[in-house]
């Protein structure tokens, strides 16, 4: 696998996995409370903040066209017609400028989805270490090829994307020059049961690709997260809200801010909890204090064999360790043994 580097911060199989909180817009046009979650998320342990680059209410054509979120309090679906979402969410490059300017005044990289070419190159230009093709733009041909020339580390988000798609958007990265890439699974969004997040893409991702592979988070909860490490993602990412923000597109598989700094321990904690893979045990000079050794059944005379049934086993192994009953067994005692002492090599005489 190749690795990538946002800024200092290496992404690999061989680091560990990097957790991404992502504010996106869940702080709907207030720009005070974004650099609040961000001065939270720092404070939680938080190496890198993902955000987005919304800047344009065109994104959205103004027609009778409506998009649906789960409202997790109310148990439904909630319509909103799509343009004016995108209206309540949008912000001036002034405003995406005061937020990330903050980012570089308290020494916080940040990555951005973005959406045309004017946010790639603000990105760019107001210090970015990295760049998300958002799942909706997986076929988006021009987005790609124009990111990947910029020279920054690239993450593309597969959503509903097939098999070719996925592979089509990683060539045409590749093709437009970006060596630095890192692919995202993206399972449906809640209300979608476990049974659809086929966490094991990550794993079939892993042999498709050579680069790090991602999830993109959208389960109601943390265990996908942390089952997603366990099987080798490099990348986690998990929308994050204000506390107090109960109902918005996306808040159902989100996370509040305030329980980050827990989340980021457990995912630090699980990725110590898998090591290498290499069992290490130094056996010389240790006593294994749960293993067993011979002793004596009965009292042993000089010259009697021994057998099954004249030898016991006990912990710890302070002498003969039982491994080696194939070895001495038939081998005869060269000096008396009393009951239930422990039999040593110096008590035997191993036949030829």
């Amino acid at each position: 696998m190749n690795n990538l580097s946002f800024g200092s911060r290496v992404v690999g199989d061989s680091y560990k996995p990097l957790f991404l909180p992502d504010i996106g817009t869940f702080f709907n046009q207030d720009v005070e409370l974004a650099l609040q979650m961000i001065k939270t998320l720092k404070d939680a342990g938080v190496e890198i903040v993902k955000g987005e680059i919304l800047q344009k209410i065109d994104f959205a054509l103004d027609e009778e066209y409506y998009v649906e979120f789960y409202n997790k309090n109310e148990k439904k679906i909630v319509r909103e017609k799509y343009r004016d979402l995108i209206a309540r969410k949008v912000l001036s490059l002034d405003q995406y400028e005061k937020i990330f300017n903050y980012c570089n005044e308290i020494e916080v990289p940040f990555v951005v989805s973005v959406y045309d070419f004017e946010g790639a190159e603000f990105a760019k230009d107001i210090g970015a270490t990295g760049i998300k093709i958002a799942s909706s733009n997986v076929v988006h041909a021009p987005l790609i090829e124009f990111v990947s020339k910029l020279d920054l580390p690239i993450i593309i988000d597969t959503g509903k994307a097939s098999p070719d798609e996925i592979c089509r958007a990683f060539q045409w990265a590749n093709d437009a020059g970006s060596e630095q890439i890192i692919i995202e699974h993206s399972p449906p969004a809640p209300p979608a049961s476990l049974s659809l997040h086929n966490l094991k893409m990550i794993q079939t991702m892993k042999q498709m690709f050579s680069c790090p592979i991602g999830l993109s988070d959208h389960y109601d909860g943390t265990e996908v997260m942390y089952a997603a490490i366990a099987l080798g993602a490099n990348v986690i990412e998990k929308g994050i809200t204000p506390d107090e923000l109960l109902i918005d597109q996306d808040v159902s598989h989100a996370l509040p801010v305030s329980q980050v700094q827990n989340v980021v321990r457990k995912c630090n904690e699980i990725y110590q909890a898998l090591g290498n893979g290499i069992r290490t045990w130094n056996k010389e000079n240790q006593i294994h204090p749960a293993r067993m050794g011979l002793i004596a059944k009965k009292d042993l005379t000089e010259g009697e064999e021994l057998s099954i049934e004249n030898v016991d086993f006990a912990w710890p192994a302070l002498g003969i360790p039982v491994e080696h009953w194939p070895r001495v067994n038939g081998s005869v005692i060269e000096k008396p043994v009393k009951k239930y002492s422990i039999i040593r090599w110096s008590d035997v005489k191993l036949s030829d």
